[in-house]
């Protein structure tokens, strides 16, 4: 039995609320209270009263004469026995139902709780970072702790940077010059071939580049940095500007000599691996295998990624280097992740956004929109029909699909047409004409539909956080680690999509079923992405992360300086005993 209407609201619901409802689906529905108006009519209605005649008034005031006597009298007896027990404590009331916050009335409420529970001093916040992860907070941890507060940054969610570091704090414990050796060695390789790498340093307080190769983020990085320098240490850093991640070394690896095989540096040629196609490489060499479904049983994914199938660009090293990259696919590569220059409102590479969504939700069209270019891999025989961007297509193509989506390939990169691939027959398949002659389309577009997809291209998706921001709900298939990866949750903040897209339809017509809910993760999603995910809490992650680099690189610097000036003694010694 139903209890809706035919708009899909409670029969029940008085329809002054219905609108309240369609105004902010996120507001309670289980009970209603009348609007003002009616409650000023209900209390009206309960008290009126005829005209008293003035004997009932006279019997009134008669009554008033004994009441307020005998009051005052038991009062005076009430406060005498109080007198003469001993005070009790005044217990404290519980709040009353309707004053606690109700997680269900606002997308606002779990960002206050979030914020809230985040340390308010240096003290708090040295105890909570010693607590989880097991040692002092680096140095100049002070500083960025006053940064954060001052840009309202959350001040103790990084577990990513506390899990990306972790091995190479391990390591130092067995070889304290391990973090500085490897890091000699791959600015050494970057500095005489560059292989879409960069160099660069903090001294005294400003940050400068320390090789010649010009990469994507030349520009920007100098940017972001400019605002953190002040309190960064002097450091070296690697800087990955591609997409794709680079340390292909799985450290969460279950063996009993994956410490030994970091140590001992098993990689000939660093940065050099160019396996072509990827696959092979990556499933039986490297044994890199990637879940397709987060629970139960599952099929690997890596025939759902065009990065695992054939990657754009590689030069993999196997050996654990510290590189900062943009992201990495979890637990094959070890980068060490931090945020992308395409995430800021103020970076060139911004998805910018002429003017806010201006379309109410319930005039989207309840359809799945997505546009893009055919990245991903590089296409060999038929191997694009696993390729995410192009399976996304092939399924818009579909009985079923057809009613629920709208996405086309916009555009077809020639570059990425390997060996069996006819690029003109693909663009006459899939309507995309050659990158560079698309018209362009305006990216408030999206603002017409409910629904969103974003998919990977040749690694992350650039404009994820720009969706998110929009007013649709977003729908998001990935097997890359970002920064932000372990604050979004899934279900409440975006809707997941399996890597091989076999779940997308059943989840498009959940959302079309079911509203209401569709329309809060929506929200919840919109008001998170504004709130957190600012260009302030991206400078605080790169920073912290950047002071755990600084504290290695020093540890190991301190460690060497020690053994060569052990080492020097020994010798001189030695000299002492032969005289």
């Amino acid at each position: 039995m139903s209890l809706s209407g035919t708009s899909g609201r409670p029969a029940w619901l008085p329809l002054q609320s219905q609108s309240r409802v369609d105004q902010d689906p996120l507001l309670p529905t289980h009970e209603f209270s009348p609007s003002v108006e009616n409650e000023e009519d209900y209390e009206i209605e309960r008290f009126s009263e005829k005209k008293e005649s003035w004997r009932q008034r006279l019997w009134r005031y008669k009554w008033y004469s004994l009441v307020v006597p005998l009051s005052l009298l038991a009062l005076v007896l009430l406060g005498s026995r109080r007198a003469s027990k001993p005070s009790q404590p005044e217990r404290e009331k519980p709040p009353h139902p309707t004053t606690l916050p109700n997680l269900a009335a606002s997308p606002h409420t779990k960002i206050d709780l979030l914020l809230s529970s985040q340390s308010s001093t240096l003290a708090q916040a040295t105890s909570r970072y010693r607590l989880r992860n097991g040692r002092e907070p680096p140095p100049n941890f002070s500083q960025w702790f006053d940064y954060a507060r001052e840009h309202s940054c959350l001040i103790d969610e990084y577990h990513q940077i506390a899990q990306d570091f972790e091995p190479f704090y391990q390591l130092a414990k067995e070889d304290p010059e391990y973090f500085k050796r490897m890091l000699s060695k791959a600015s050494d390789i970057v500095h005489a071939n560059g292989l879409g790498m960069t160099t660069g340093a903090f001294e005294n307080g400003a940050f400068k580049y320390t090789d010649f190769h010009g990469v994507m983020y030349t520009n920007s990085w100098p940017r972001t940095f400019g605002r953190l320098a002040p309190f960064m240490p002097n450091m070296s850093l690697v800087l990955n500007s591609r997409d794709e991640p680079r340390v292909l070394f799985n450290h969460r690896k279950i063996l009993p000599d994956m410490k030994h095989q970091a140590l001992v540096e098993t990689d000939p040629h660093p940065f050099h691996h160019s396996p072509t196609p990827t696959d092979q490489y990556f499933r039986d060499e490297m044994g890199c295998l990637i879940p397709n479904a987060p629970k139960g049983f599952t099929d690997p994914g890596n025939n759902s990624s065009a990065f695992m199938l054939y990657s754009s660009s590689t030069e993999f090293t196997t050996s654990l280097y510290p590189v900062l990259s943009v992201t990495k696919i979890s637990p094959c590569f070890s980068d060490l992740v931090v945020p992308s220059e395409f995430y800021y409102s103020d970076s060139e590479f911004a998805a910018f956004y002429a003017y806010k969504d201006n379309v109410d939700w319930r005039k989207k069209e309840e359809k799945l929109y997505w546009r893009g270019s055919s990245t991903g891999g590089h296409i060999y025989n038929d191997n694009y029909h696993h390729f995410p961007r192009f399976k996304l297509v092939d399924i818009s193509r579909t009985e079923r699909g057809g009613p629920l989506m709208d996405v086309a390939l916009s555009a077809f990169h020639d570059y990425l047409c390997g060996a069996g691939c006819d690029a003109r027959v693909l663009m006459e398949k899939y309507g995309a004409v050659r990158a560079g002659t698309e018209v362009k389309r305006p990216r408030e577009e999206v603002y017409k539909y409910k629904y969103l997809m974003d998919v990977d291209g040749n690694s992350f998706s650039g404009r994820y956080i720009g969706l998110l921001k929009s007013g649709s709900l977003v729908f998001k298939s990935t097997v890359f680690t970002e920064f932000f990866s372990q604050w979004l949750v899934p279900f409440e903040h975006y809707i997941p999509v399996l890597p091989d897209l076999s779940d997308l339809l059943d989840k498009i017509e959940w959302a079309k079923n079911n509203d209401a809910e569709a329309r809060a993760i929506q929200k919840a999603g919109k008001e998170f992405a504004e709130r957190v995910l600012t260009d302030g809490q991206m400078d605080c992650y790169f920073a912290l992360a950047m002071l755990e680099w600084g504290r290695l690189q020093a540890m190991a610097e301190a460690a060497e300086e020690a053994r060569v000036k052990t080492d020097k003694g020994k010798s001189k010694g030695e000299g002492e005993a032969l005289d």
